[in-house]
């Protein structure tokens, strides 16, 4: 069975069935990088252990919202993810708590892309299945798409596993969310030298990081109607039925296409795309985290969370050296 859009020379991800168990196993085969995947959400991530701290929950450590997929990187154009099955139950406070930590965790992280169809129910929260944009230097969380960015709205964005809007939740659904953001954040901040480090030591710049130069819903409708501003290799993409592919490694300027099947080809992007395109796949000489996690960043994500479900921040409350209101 396949999955999504087609891209590359007409590769989409293939549902397949492993071994002749009585319960059948199944995983998807992408045609692409899963290490993305694997750093940031897999069951034997290097940055799992980190997150092994419990907070409000005194019998679950953070790790266990963000931690659980089984993946097998099969090289640097392949990997494959065991399928996470939808859990049939109803939403609880939990899953709000869990939803504010992956909020949080995202934002820092640079992870975007995170719609609704990119999130599956589980019995405690909301798991990311597919992780290809990282390392982005962001400015609010909502650029995660966790939450509704320019056209992407409530019932698009990954909250509209919740509901297609706000008025849907409850002031304690709210406030869980909140808790987990700032729960999340404040493990970062004291633990930014541990996450660095461990970044240090894996080949990052190996891996091609994904760049949405367009959504795919502007694909479709160039089809009709051509933008003006539509690249070359944007053109040549669509003629072989493909949705257009982008990417870069971290810390190069270059914007990638595969022009063969692993021929990559530069692609010199309009200025109007350049601004977004360089903040994809950055990093930072002194580590990500002692370059990105900040005051000014707990706070922005803390006050645009508030402001978004509207609630009240009259109350001061601290986190380590960071003061903000709640």
């Amino acid at each position: 069975m396949f999955l999504a859009d087609t891209h590359n020379f007409g590769q989409q991800v293939k549902r397949v069935q492993r071994g002749t168990d009585a319960l059948p196993c199944f995983y998807y085969d992408k045609p692409r990088s899963v290490y993305w995947e694997w750093l940031f959400f897999g069951q034997t991530s290097p940055l799992k252990n980190i997150f092994e701290i419990k907070a409000r929950d005194p019998y679950k450590a953070l790790s266990h919202y963000l931690f659980n997929l089984d993946i097998e990187i099969l090289g640097k154009w392949r990997g494959r993810s065991k399928e996470v099955v939808e859990w049939p139950g109803d939403v609880t406070n939990e899953h709000f708590y869990a939803f504010g930590v992956l909020i949080a965790y995202s934002y820092i992280f640079g992870i975007r892309d995170l719609h609704k169809q990119n999130l599956i129910k589980t019995e405690s929260h909301f798991q990311v299945v597919d992780a290809e944009v990282v390392f982005t230097r962001l400015i609010l969380p909502s650029e995660t798409l966790l939450l509704p960015f320019k056209h992407i709205g409530y019932e698009l964005a990954g909250i509209g596993v919740f509901a297609n809007n706000k008025t849907a939740h409850t002031l304690e659904q709210k406030q869980e969310m909140v808790n987990g953001y700032l729960d999340l954040f404040s493990i970062v901040v004291g633990k930014k030298k541990e996450i660095d480090n461990v970044f240090e030591n894996l080949d990052l710049k190996d891996h091609p990081v994904r760049v949405i130069v367009r959504n795919t819903s502007e694909y479709k409708s160039s089809l009709v109607n051509p933008p003006d501003n539509i690249l070359d290799s944007e053109k040549i993409q669509l003629s072989r039925g493909d949705v257009p592919f982008y990417f870069k490694f971290v810390g190069s300027d270059n914007l990638y296409w595969l022009a063969g099947d692993v021929v990559e080809s530069t692609c010199y992007p309009y200025l109007d795309f350049k601004k977004d395109i360089d903040r994809h796949a950055y990093f930072f000489r002194q580590g990500w985290c002692e370059a990105i996690v900040s005051e000014k960043m707990l706070a922005t994500g803390y006050l645009y969370l508030n402001k978004l479900f509207e609630i009240s921040t009259e109350n001061k409350i601290s986190i380590g050296r960071f003061s903000y209101f709640r």
